[in-house]
């Protein structure tokens, strides 16, 4: 068979059969030494009808190689497990996403949790650690900034809580007042194969309710992915920008963000430890919004600040320096992923 007849037969077109005798797997059977033309057994179809299934499976040309060497049913098993394992990583990838954005209601179902106080600095430091290994990086109670959590236990210890499913840890959460009347929510995580059943929403409502009975108004936390999350339960965003990293260029980008990106946005400006700061009130989440902005400043970190008034109490200024003095980049100011 002419290369061309064989292609027609085989659906492979000219420029897959080079590649593929290129690559060794499926070369000529003879070439013509005087004009290059290559010729195909009518033998090898089977061949070429096997590498199309495999490549239509997802296997690589030197994992088709191997095969063809030595064809065996367990090769075929471990490819459908390995392709089941990636469908199955992909398919909770984007249901992440979804949660991210607040576009997906999707849930396992309620489970009850107990969410308790906890109890003394020895049980602070072990939650602490169990909390920091679900971030990126880890940390744990090593870490120097466990002071500033410890140093505010016990006396806003009603606000460290653990969450148990049957005596086993699943989740908890560290806030403390910043304020005679503000709470900043600093730590929040729910362990993986727990999530989407309701403990990170006890968790957060638990919180709001200890806050409410002491007087506190306002609870304010930052995020860099987990806004929708934060969202659905009430809290309104701002886009924040601290510019932490190089001060000097603050106005420059500032006016340069505002007469783009930021165009028409309402905002407000402020400064912490002599960090300009920006807060940019938004009506929903917008990561695109947040994206954009990281992309066109060089010396500046960009996340979300989100506020929520308690029960019963009056709306107030998320910009109030009380509620904003905790949420510089390197304090935990980052919450863990979609929680519900």
């Amino acid at each position: 068979m002419t290369a061309g007849e064989f292609a027609t037969a085989t659906g492979l077109s000219p420029k897959a059969l080079r590649i593929y005798a290129d690559a060794g797997i499926l070369s000529p059977s003879f070439v013509d030494s005087s004009n290059g033309y290559r010729y195909y057994d009518p033998a090898q179809v089977q061949t070429a009808t096997t590498i199309i299934l495999l490549r239509g499976a997802g296997a690589s040309i030197a994992e088709i190689g191997r095969f063809l060497d030595n064809p065996t049913p367990g090769e075929l098993t471990r490819w459908e497990f390995d392709i089941r394992s990636d469908a199955r990583r992909r398919s909770e990838c984007l249901e992440e996403l979804r949660h991210r954005f607040g576009w997906s209601n999707a849930s396992k179902g309620d489970v009850m949790a107990t969410v308790t106080e906890i109890q003394d600095i020895e049980e602070l430091a072990e939650v602490f650690t169990v909390l920091g290994s679900y971030f990126a990086p880890q940390f744990d109670s090593s870490d120097r900034r466990f002071g500033d959590v410890q140093r505010r236990f016990p006396e806003d210890q009603r606000f460290m809580t653990v969450a148990t499913i049957d005596g086993s840890r699943v989740g908890g959460c560290l806030a403390f007042r910043s304020g005679d009347d503000a709470l900043t929510l600093r730590i929040i995580a729910v362990v993986p194969s727990q999530r989407r059943q309701g403990i990170g929403r006890q968790l957060v409502e638990h919180l709001e309710n200890e806050a409410s009975d002491v007087g506190v108004t306002s609870i304010a936390l930052g995020t860099d992915d987990a806004v929708g999350f934060w969202f659905r339960l009430g809290y309104s965003p701002l886009l924040l920008l601290q510019w932490a990293f190089d001060a000097e260029v603050y106005e420059r980008e500032r006016d340069s963000l505002l007469s783009g990106p930021l165009k028409g946005l309402e905002y407000s400006e402020s400064s912490f430890n002599d960090v300009p700061q920006l807060f940019v009130k938004l009506d929903e989440p917008r990561l695109d919004l947040r994206d954009v902005v990281r992309n066109a400043l060089a010396g500046c970190h960009v996340g979300f600040c989100l506020t929520k008034p308690t029960y019963n109490a009056l709306p107030r200024d998320i910009t109030h320096e009380d509620d904003i003095d905790e949420c510089l980049p390197g304090s935990f100011n980052v919450c863990l992923n979609a929680f519900e």
